[in-house]
């Protein structure tokens, strides 16, 4: 048989079949990944569920962004371990004098056919996945049942153009591989150290004040700057972050080059094997470190979303009040007798059964917003929004509060441990107006008092003197007042039936009036229609009890707390799943990071323990070199991460509401949980690690 070139190219794929299996895998599970999400994050469930513009989809897009630099530097980095192996044999050819060019053909040709096979089952089993992940989830969780995926083409479109680009980079690597002259340094380019410069401990201390200086002009300064000096930053402010990464790196590389005699100099001397062995790799060490963070630090901020989503509920959950229902006086609901009679049907005891009777005025507001140039607006508007108005005493009754209030004053009725917002403060209100009469009244705000069970999705609502509610309210009728109904029961968790029946015929007896998103306002669409221009709000939504909506934006959606304990998982399902989804591929990303860093690790320096051990070091002294240089490239990072991470949502919780409430204490709690969880991810794969490195050198 004659042994031509091609013959002998096959040959050599089969004998290095590890390595050409190591890069179709790492290439392969890059694009699994970015296309299983993408299709995911396209299909029309999510789409619906996460609003445009909506600071949701900008947290999604900006971690799913570090996921696909995470993914393309894990192939680039992949694609070098694979030219490193490849350098052996085509600097054997070159000096047997096969021609370059000839080479170079053959090597292009090659990563193209495994390039185009990975990116073709890659974007295959992205799509798989995510169907099969989908139902997955509706088979344990049967509320999914009703849920449509909505599978899109968009999502394909995403994994496609990401394995094009990778495609494209990984052909850069190539060429640049090939345009090599010398042959001695294509023999031995697989032996080719990147060592780094030395750095002493005050590049260490520049690392971290840059970590900290990034999130603190990226994040803290944009929120000074609009609530302090009514400025708002423009966008391109946000590069400011990039501090941050540029910190990081230098973080690592301290770390990596750290190692000195010091007042201790025979812990030195124990360490200097393993030390020198990751400064001679030094730049590889460090752009997988630097990476590894920001990838943990993205399946974190990611994780932490679902204890933020699930405590988001509790102010509800902590009312004294189990049911409340809120519509229109004027509207044919669900009343006293309809729902003794329910109670009798389901065998539910109602107590404290209360009816409040709201009136609904025309309250003044500032409207705010900001120029092109970036400043404050802010216009007070007389007529700005329709609100909820009741007076001192039957807030007494209803409430068992103690409330007064003298002529001319109000209190704002908030929700527990409700913050101000930025846009509309708790003074904003200064005059009230009667929408028939046209009768103002003058208002000074005395302070807040907070209600659970008086607050919904509805109006905001104010308290006002006894007098001046009676004053103002005069020649109002039946169409400007606003009923709520409230009253507990003997045994919550046995009352789920009767809550459904009680959610569904209040749901079915809403009329086309009552169809109504929370920002709708009936006199400001009125004005808006008549102005001809855009109003604010849906007029008009699907009210059915099975849709997901309700609960979010329905503006009369009643507060049940049962039904909010129970069928919470499913109306936030959608979040949990995207979010949750992004933090299993950047932690899959990295565990297959780490582990191909190990086993080259051990590859690469498997001749030099090979020399220690003939020079006398013994297994134990060869396992304390690797785990000095394992607990480097796993705990390292981790802990940065970790830092990072916990430093920004900590930020977050505070500077959202200069507050930390109980709900942000309780999610953090939650957090240390699922940061223990990683740990225990990381301590998994550190142990897979030291297993393959084992069985590479043989101890």
């Amino acid at each position: 048989m004659k042994l031509t070139m091609p013959s002998l190219l096959k040959k050599l794929r089969k004998y290095n079949f590890r390595q050409y299996a190591q890069f179709l895998f790492c290439v392969t599970f890059s694009v699994l990944l970015v296309t299983s999400y993408a299709v995911m994050l396209y299909s029309t469930l999510v789409q619906r569920t996460f609003p445009e513009g909506g600071d949701s989809r900008k947290q999604i897009w900006m971690i799913f962004a570090v996921a696909l630099l995470g993914c393309l530097i894990f192939i680039m980095y992949s694609t070098s371990l694979f030219l490193k192996y490849k350098s052996r044999e085509t600097g054997v050819f070159l000096a047997l004098g096969a021609k370059k060019s000839y080479l170079a053909k053959q090597l292009t040709n090659e990563i193209l056919r495994l390039m185009g096979s990975c990116i073709l089952m890659g974007i295959i089993g992205g799509i798989g996945i995510a169907l099969l992940i989908w139902q997955l989830c509706k088979l344990f969780l049967k509320d999914l049942e009703s849920m449509v995926f909505g599978f899109t083409l968009n999502g394909v479109f995403i994994g496609i153009a990401f394995g094009m680009s990778a495609l494209v980079l990984v052909l850069i690597q190539v060429i640049l591989f090939a345009k090599r002259t010398d042959v001695m340094e294509i023999l031995y380019h697989h032996q080719k150290n990147e060592p780094l410069k030395m750095v002493n401990k005050r590049n260490g201390v520049f690392g971290v004040l840059m970590l900290f200086s990034g999130l603190f002009l990226g994040f803290v300064v944009p929120m000074i700057a609009g609530t302090v000096f009514n400025r708002n930053l423009s966008g391109i402010w946000s590069v400011t972050y990039l501090l941050s990464l540029v910190g990081i790196y230098r973080i690592m590389t301290y770390m990596i080059m750290k190692n000195k005699p010091g007042k201790n100099p025979q812990h030195y001397y124990n360490r200097l094997i393993s030390s020198s062995m990751m400064k001679f790799q030094g730049r590889q060490m460090v752009r997988n470190m630097s990476i590894t963070v920001l990838l943990l630090a993205a399946a974190m901020f990611s994780s932490f979303y679902a204890p933020q989503l699930s405590t988001a509920n509790q102010p509800v959950l902590k009312s004294p009040v189990d049911y409340g229902l809120h519509y229109p006086a004027t509207e044919d609901e669900i009343d006293k007798k309809d729902l003794n009679h329910l109670a009798k049907e389901y065998g539910v005891t109602i107590s404290d059964y209360r009816e409040i009777v709201f009136s609904e005025l025309l309250a003044s507001g500032v409207e705010r917003d900001w120029t092109d140039d970036g400043k404050l607006i802010e216009t007070h508007v007389e007529d700005y929004q329709l609100a909820d108005f009741i007076d001192s005493t039957t807030f007494n009754k209803q409430t068992n509060n103690q409330v007064s209030l003298n002529q001319g004053q109000y209190y704002k009725v908030n929700f527990t441990e409700q913050a101000e917002s930025f846009y509309e403060k708790n003074d904003d209100l200064d005059q009230v107006t009667n929408p028939l009469t046209k009768q103002k009244l003058k208002l000074r705000f005395k302070g807040t008092i907070e209600c659970q069970e008086l607050t919904n999705n509805g109006n905001q609502r104010y308290i006002l003197n006894d007098s001046d509610y009676q004053m103002i309210r005069a020649g109002l009728s039946k169409e400007y007042q606003n009923q709520q109904i409230l009253f507990n029961v003997s045994d919550l968790e046995a009352s789920y039936p009767f809550a459904k029946a009680v959610y569904k015929q209040f749901v079915d007896q809403a009329s086309k009036k009552m169809a109504v998103s929370k920002e709708y306002d009936r006199y400001q669409h009125a004005k808006a229609l008549a102005e001809n221009r855009q109003a604010n709000g849906l007029s008009s939504m699907n009210l059915s009890e099975e849709s997901r909506d309700l609960m979010e934006y329905w503006k009369y959606y009643p507060t049940i707390k049962i039904i909010y304990q129970k069928e919470f998982v499913r109306n936030t399902f959608v979040f949990f799943l995207v979010f949750i989804y992004v933090a299993v591929i950047c932690l899959a990303a990295v565990g297959v990071i780490l582990y191909t860093r190990s086993a080259t690790m051990g590859i690469m320096n498997k001749q030099l323990f090979d020399d220690l051990k003939r020079l006398g070091a013994n297994n134990q002294y060869i396992k304390q070199c690797i785990t000095r240089q394992l607990n480097m490239i796993f705990i390292v990072p981790a802990v940065v991460a970790t830092v990072l991470i916990s430093v920004f949502t900590g930020l977050m919780f505070w500077m959202n509401d200069n507050q930390l409430s109980s709900s942000e204490i309780s999610a953090a709690k939650m957090d240390v949980a699922i940061v223990l969880m990683i740990a225990a991810f990381l301590g998994i794969i550190y142990y897979a690690s030291m297993r393959k490195i084992k069985q590479i050198l043989d101890i």
